[in-house]
């Protein structure tokens, strides 16, 4: 019996230690700090005495570079090798996780190279849009507001002179809106009388489209401040 327990004794005192699960833990941390902390000082050692820093390499670096003529070469290719399959694969060229977005990085990477997270490409056809809708916008304007003056001047409430200034003024002969300076030189008068010829139609106009058209809108407050 005494035998027993010496033996037990023994294979106890013999044996590894238990271990607890936070110590081994941070031990384990501590060991890969390390290890990075050890591998960052060989790193700026070897870079410091110009040696190539991949590996155990003892060829000098290139200028400029950390690594050798031989192993920048072998870098550069496995770079272009994974470029041309994140290509293939329609991902991101930078972090090959994410689909590219209007080029070969996808929006997240652009951040980082760029200032716009759009590019200029998308940015330009978004400004196109734009001027493409407010243009198409203006023409409606024009187009209502020549059938309105087409319509005013059936109505016949207007005299000849100011009927013939607004035709000319809203292009009714031939399509195309003139300026007051354009009205005065064909009608041979000045472009400050074209402006009170039109005045009036230009506030029964402004009455019946509202805000809707081609000009700053009027009301009866320009007609009595002439």
């Amino acid at each position: 019996m005494l035998s027993v327990l010496q033996t037990g004794r023994r294979e106890l005192r013999g044996s590894n230690p238990v271990i607890p699960p936070h110590r081994s833990l941070k031990r384990s941390n501590g060991n890969r700090l390390g290890r990075v902390e050890r591998s960052k000082a060989t790193y700026e050692k070897r870079k410091a005495n110009r040696q190539c820093s991949y590996g155990g390499c003892l060829a000098k670096s290139e200028l400029g570079h950390t690594r050798c003529r031989r192993h920048l070469q072998a870098m550069s290719k496995r770079n272009k090798e994974q470029y041309q399959k994140r290509i293939r694969d329609c991902l991101c060229s930078y972090c090959g996780q994410l689909p590219p977005f209007w080029g070969v990085r996808c929006i997240i990477c652009r951040q980082r190279f760029t200032k716009h997270p759009l590019p200029y490409g998308a940015r330009r056809a978004l400004r196109l849009f734009r001027d493409a809708q407010k243009r198409r916008e203006r023409e409606r304007i024009q187009v209502e507001a020549r059938h309105a003056v087409r319509r005013l001047l059936a109505s016949g409430d207007i005299n000849k002179k100011s009927a013939k200034a607004l035709r000319l003024y809203a292009g009714i002969d031939n399509g195309k809106w003139r300026t007051y300076n354009e009205v005065g030189q064909v009608m041979k008068i000045s472009k400050e009388r074209v402006r009170q010829m039109l005045l009036p139609s230009k506030i029964t106009l402004t009455r019946l489209l509202g805000d809707s058209v081609p000009w700053r809108p009027v009301t009866e407050l320009n007609l009595m401040s002439n």
